[in-house]
C-alpha cells in the first residue's frame, strides 16, 4: 500500500507542477545550447580565419545564457513560492469571513449540531414504544 501512496503523491507533484519543470527542462537545455552553438561557431571562425566575429558570438551568447537562466530561476522560485501567497490570500479571506455577523448566523444555520431524518424519527420512536411495552 505504501508504493501506491508513494505513486501518488509523486503524480500529484508532477500534475501540480508540470508547466514549471517543463520551463524549467526547456532552460535547462537552451543554456546546453547556447553553449554548443558557440563553441561551433568560434571553431568556424578560427578554421575559417573570420576572427574578428567572435565577440559577437560571444554577446549572443551570454544574452541566450541569461534569458535561459532567468527561465531556470523562474521557475524554480514558482516551486516553492507559488502556493504560499495563495495560502495567506485564503487565511486573510477567511479572518473577513469570520468577523461578518452575517457570516457567523449562515454558519449556525450550515452545521446544525444534530441531523435527523424523518426515517431517524420513526425509527426511534418505534424503539420508544417497543422498550416501554417490555417494561411493563
Amino acid at each position: 500500500m505504501y508504493h501506491y501512496l508513494k505513486w501518488a503523491a509523486l503524480s500529484l507533484f508532477f500534475k501540480r507542477n508540470i508547466r514549471y519543470l517543463i520551463f524549467l527542462l526547456i532552460g535547462l537545455i537552451g543554456i546546453y545550447v547556447a553553449d554548443a552553438v558557440y563553441q561551433d561557431m568560434v571553431e568556424f571562425s578560427v578554421v575559417s580565419k573570420e576572427t574578428g566575429n567572435i565577440g559577437k558570438y560571444l554577446l549572443m551568447k551570454w544574452i541566450a545564457v541569461l534569458f535561459f537562466s532567468g527561465m531556470v530561476v523562474w521557475s524554480i522560485f514558482k516551486f516553492g513560492f507559488g502556493r504560499k501567497s495563495a495560502s495567506k490570500e485564503k487565511r486573510s479571506n477567511e479572518a473577513v469571513l469570520e468577523n461578518d455577523p452575517y457570516m457567523k448566523r449562515l454558519k449556525k444555520f450550515k452545521t446544525p449540531k444534530k441531523l435527523r431524518s424523518k426515517s431517524d424519527l420513526l425509527i426511534e420512536k418505534k424503539r420508544k414504544n417497543r422498550d416501554w411495552h417490555f417494561r411493563a
